[in-house]
């Protein structure tokens, strides 16, 4: 009976057999296995990430000559204006390989420290340098990695700002009025992924993921959260809705708390009266309601 080493084990050791068809190749500057892989979290459903840097545009027969030399068979293949991805089955594991332009790479840098953009996949791209392990072109990884030391204050205000744009507490009263339970939830689920990206600034930690993959990891990475973070997160998923909204509303207050604490500038006050706002039954529809970019006009 063939022994199967742990999932991270096993998907690492293909990794190095993907990239070594890659590294070979003169225009591929560098190779980095990103993704669960590289964090020590990867299961038997997880995928390898493989990000592949190149000096100057592959062609299409580049990208087919590293994978089908090794005698592996692309399942997908896809290209826009910044990436390449390849995807390929390998001992039953499939691969997705994200190809850039070393040049790209500079440029998403120069957005997310420079211009503080708050643009998701700029930070899934940075945490990847961050996290992920070199299998080729390790002085270039150090490099972008040195430049990424230091989080912007910039780049956090911008987070903050950004996460604490919270559907509002009359909203979400209103839905649980209404038994509106599909829509409050998604809603719920919403306001606890912009907590957390307001987290993130004020740690001035990068996000890995927009979405919030694998909590109990990325609270992990987090210094200052309000207490038992997850385990208010996970009731609140499971809570009836009235209970649900009360804890994401002491959420929402708790962080807007730890953001007045800790850090300077950012105008809190206005941040909390709109999540706190509410419209008076009498007046006019749309009347007293304040525009706010994250709602949507056809829930009144």
């Amino acid at each position: 009976m063939t022994h199967i080493a742990d999932p991270v084990t096993h998907r690492l050791a293909i990794a190095e057999r993907a990239a070594a068809a890659y590294v070979s190749h003169p225009k591929v500057a560098a190779v980095l296995v990103a993704g669960s892989v590289a964090r020590g979290l990867a299961d038997a459903f997880s995928d390898v990430e493989l990000d592949v840097y190149w000096s100057v545009p592959p062609s299409e027969d580049d990208r087919v000559a590293a994978v089908e030399g090794a005698g592996w068979t692309r399942v997908y293949a896809e290209v826009d204006e910044n990436e390449w991805a390849d995807g390929y089955a390998v001992d039953g594991v499939k691969i997705d390989t994200s190809g850039f332009l070393t040049s790209t790479i500079d440029g998403y840098l120069d957005a997310v420290l420079l211009r503080a953009d708050v643009e998701p996949e700029l930070q899934v791209r940075v945490t990847a340098l961050l996290h992920g392990r070199a299998l080729h072109g390790a002085a270039l990884i150090d490099a972008w990695r040195a430049r990424c030391t230091e989080y912007p204050t910039a780049l956090a205000l911008a987070m903050v700002g950004k996460g604490l744009a919270l559907r509002p507490r009359d909203r979400l009263e209103m839905l649980v009025a209404r038994d509106d339970v599909l829509l409050l939830h998604s809603d719920l689920v919403e306001n606890v992924q912009r907590l957390l990206d307001a987290l993130f600034g004020l740690n001035r930690v990068y996000a890995p993921h927009p979405f919030h993959k694998w909590l109990d990891w990325e609270a992990g990475l987090l210094a200052t959260t309000p207490p038992d973070l997850v385990s208010r997160v996970r009731r609140l998923l499971a809570a009836p809705p009235r209970a649900a909204v009360d804890e994401v509303c002491a959420l929402a207050e708790e962080t807007f708390d730890l953001v007045e604490r800790d850090l300077p500038g950012f105008d809190v006050a206005t941040a909390r009266a709109e999540f706190g706002f509410r419209r008076s039954l009498t007046a006019p529809r749309g009347m007293d309601v304040p525009p706010r970019s994250g709602d949507d006009p056809q829930v009144q």
